[in-house]
């Protein structure tokens, strides 16, 4: 019986991982558009809250309640609450997104306590394989357009036509949003590197192409947001490899550590820059010898100047604050922020752009109140201190729990500056809560 969820799992896991990447391919989000997309999402949580059903039924005579899971049970109950106070606006939609968040967290992030090792590796290894195929086509193909200095219209699912090739200084090539087309390439990038180190001679040159291809779309997507994210990925890795082998050795100078990590971290970091403006410049070179009439500051983003460094990020973020005082208890639930303050005063920044929080810190904040925010903050710095303490325990750690680390890491990274993480169907919902949830399993085993 498990063994049988667990395959049904598996291959729910790859199509679900699927199902959200095709939602960032304009192609595939133009054909699924309409009640199509609305049966897709729908059926994607109905079968998650399915195996959901299944975890509860395997764990329930084995599971015992910890710190962690009465932290998650206490954040569904303000949730719930908060969705009953504002039921007034957007209920259906609130009870959908909390139902979504309920069965995605408990099957992935009782994924690694209920499928053994070998089978999330081979998960993993089939998942990484199918999305980094025909993503990486598609990194080739929008890199095609920046070198062709490609520029049409295309139309959107919504009804208007939008513009594709390079817009703005940003490569969207054949995707959507660039932000996420990039992010997804960061994550395959990642999930490609543990691959390729436990790989065959065959599959490790597969997966140097589909780097490299994800790796130049990464580059050329001028998103800074990326840039960040990569970064800041590189450098956890950084110090927490040189942290792990700090305490294996048995070390307890802190100097050391410190001067260790302080050299490493430049090395990173000058060669991240390196290697960034080695792909740029040569891509760039390209494109002008292939179309020599396109704009020498075609990759000038012109949504980006001194009085607005954020793009508008930092004017969404003062409103939403002015906003959450409102209700700083319960918050508005998943959706009905917008709603409210558009009745409230139509004129107000908020109700005229009708912007998301593009932050999914400061999302948790306003949709749950102060009681959320704090709850699931104790949650993620209990699993940070986990963590911690069983590297300075010298307890020896695999590669899928670094790589798993450092996805943690990516998303919250990427958190930062968008919201659309906890409450819909995504792959960093995804890897974020069966990275948690792995991590977490290895402290206690």
């Amino acid at each position: 019986m498990k063994q049988i969820i667990n395959r049904i799992t598996c291959w729910y896991l790859i199509f679900y991982a699927v199902y959200s990447l095709s939602t960032r391919f304009m192609p595939t989000k133009i054909l699924c558009a309409g009640p199509l997309e609305d049966i897709l999402y729908k059926g994607v949580v109905i079968i998650a809250g399915l195996l959901a059903l299944c975890y509860i039924f395997l764990l329930a005579k084995t599971i015992r309640p910890d710190r962690q899971l009465c932290l998650l049970a206490v954040f569904i109950l303000i949730l719930g609450i908060s969705t009953i106070l504002n039921r007034k606006y957007e209920f259906t939609g609130n009870v959908m997104g909390m139902a979504t968040f309920v069965v995605q967290l408990i099957l992935f992030y009782f994924l690694p306590h209920v499928m053994p090792e070998d089978m999330i590796s081979v998960w993993l290894k089939r998942m990484t394989a199918c999305l980094s195929f025909f993503w990486s086509i598609a990194c080739v193909a929008s890199l095609s357009q920046y070198i062709g200095n490609v520029h049409y219209l295309t139309m959107h699912p919504d009804g208007r036509l939008v513009r594709q090739g390079i817009v703005d200084g940003r490569l969207f090539g054949l995707f959507s949003d660039p932000n996420f087309a990039a992010f997804t390439s960061l994550l395959l990038i990642i999930l490609l590197l543990r691959e390729w180190k436990r790989g065959d001679k065959w599959f490790r040159v597969y997966a140097s192409i589909c780097i490299a291809a994800n790796l130049a779309y990464l580059i050329m997507s001028n998103s800074r947001t990326i840039y960040l994210s990569a970064i800041g990925t590189l450098v956890f890795f950084v110090v927490l490899t040189t942290y792990y082998q700090h305490c294996q050795s048995g070390n307890t100078s802190g100097k050391l550590f410190l001067c260790r990590l302080a050299k490493r971290t430049a090395i990173t970091v000058a060669a991240a820059a390196a290697l960034y403006a080695a792909v740029f410049f040569s891509i760039q070179g390209i494109g002008y010898l292939a179309a020599p009439d396109r704009s020498t500051d075609d990759m000038v983003r012109e949504d980006v100047n001194a009085e607005n460094l954020t793009n508008n990020r930092s004017t969404i973020w003062k409103n939403y604050i002015s906003l959450y005082k409102d209700k700083p208890v319960f918050g508005f639930s998943i959706g009905s922020a917008l709603p409210y303050v558009t009745e409230k005063d139509p004129d107000s920044y908020l109700a005229q752009t009708q912007y998301v929080t593009h932050n999914s810190y400061l999302s948790l904040l306003i949709e749950t109140g102060i009681t959320g925010f704090l709850v699931m903050a104790a949650f993620f710095l209990l699993n940070i201190h986990e963590s911690l303490k069983q590297i300075r325990q010298k307890l020896t750690v695999n590669d899928s729990y670094f790589m798993f680390a450092s996805v943690i890491a990516a998303v919250m990274i990427f958190m930062l500056c968008f919201h659309d993480i906890f409450f819909t169907v995504n792959v960093e919902t995804m890897l974020l809560f069966t990275g948690i949830g792995y991590v977490h399993h290895t402290c206690q085993h």
